[in-house]
């Protein structure tokens, strides 16, 4: 006996951008309206500054994994970035954002990112963007301004509710998440 797992999951994301004297908008990553990452307007930390990406399980609208890659920092955190992105397996949903700053040093981490679906090549300084795609199948949203203007003005959000079913997945699992279907 066979098992189809529907998946519906909200996933909305905001990149963060301190703009000196204008303040800041608020950064987040949410799915279905709860939040994995929340940075409150204007409570800065280095802790969190550069590229945030979280790994989702669609199915269960649930965090897998969260990296954060400092690409302001330093180009081992873009080659990090790179070889994190590139060991994900087919099919895996990510989720990016950015906090701060995270364009001047992310060049390693380009063509990586052109390989998940996202071209971040035309950001300057201060640039930000906010993503979900699903790797190997060119299903992306990226939303993206290119310079520290643009980014105060309209910081990066998306939002996509994910909706799908996998199919083949043998019994037994909880039978709240299972509905019976034929072999196909």
């Amino acid at each position: 006996m066979l098992c189809a797992v529907t998946a519906q999951c909200h996933v909305e994301a905001s990149s963060w951008v301190e703009i000196a004297g204008a303040g800041c908008q608020p950064g987040y990553v949410k799915l279905n309206g709860t939040p994995i990452l929340d940075m409150p307007q204007c409570r800065f930390s280095r802790s969190y500054r550069g590229t945030q990406i979280h790994l989702i399980d669609p199915f269960a609208c649930t965090k897998i994994e969260y990296r954060r890659f400092d690409t302001w920092l330093s180009t081992d955190e873009a080659e990090r970035l790179r070889d994190y992105l590139d060991q994900l397996d087919d099919f895996s949903v990510i989720v990016g954002s950015m906090l701060d700053e995270a364009t001047r040093n992310l060049a390693p981490a380009h063509n990586a990112l052109l390989r998940v679906g996202v071209d971040l090549r035309d950001l300057e300084w201060k640039g930000s963007f906010a993503f979900v795609t699903q790797k190997s199948t060119n299903k992306t949203v990226l939303v993206k301004t290119l310079n520290l203007t643009l980014s105060g003005q309209n910081p990066p959000r998306v939002s996509v509710m994910i909706s799908g079913m996998r199919h083949k997945v043998p019994i037994p699992l909880p039978l709240r998440k299972c509905y019976l279907a034929t072999p196909g």
